[in-house]
């Protein structure tokens, strides 16, 4: 599976959120994770509205989910469990 989290330095929920992020990865260490910026990568192509952090999920490059907002450990986790 892939994830990929976009945010923006400048989002708080973005900040807020990064430390359970973290923890997912650590939990999840056999998935693929890409984290981009809002600002200054492009993510056009993963049509992101104007609500961040997203995460996406993907497996075999097809989008299983998407976590949009401020979201901690335990709602990412209760996601990710479902999913594998």
């Amino acid at each position: 599976m892939k994830i990929v989290r976009i945010s923006a330095i400048w989002c708080t929920s973005c900040i807020l959120t990064k430390k359970d992020f973290d923890l997912i990865k650590e939990k999840y260490k056999d998935f693929e994770y890409e984290e981009l910026d809002y600002d200054t990568d492009d993510i056009e192509k993963y049509n992101i509205g104007d609500t961040i952090p997203v995460i996406i999920v993907y497996k075999d490059n097809k989008e299983l989910t998407r976590i949009i907002g401020e979201k901690r450990f335990k709602d990412i986790d209760n996601v990710l469990r479902e999913l594998v």
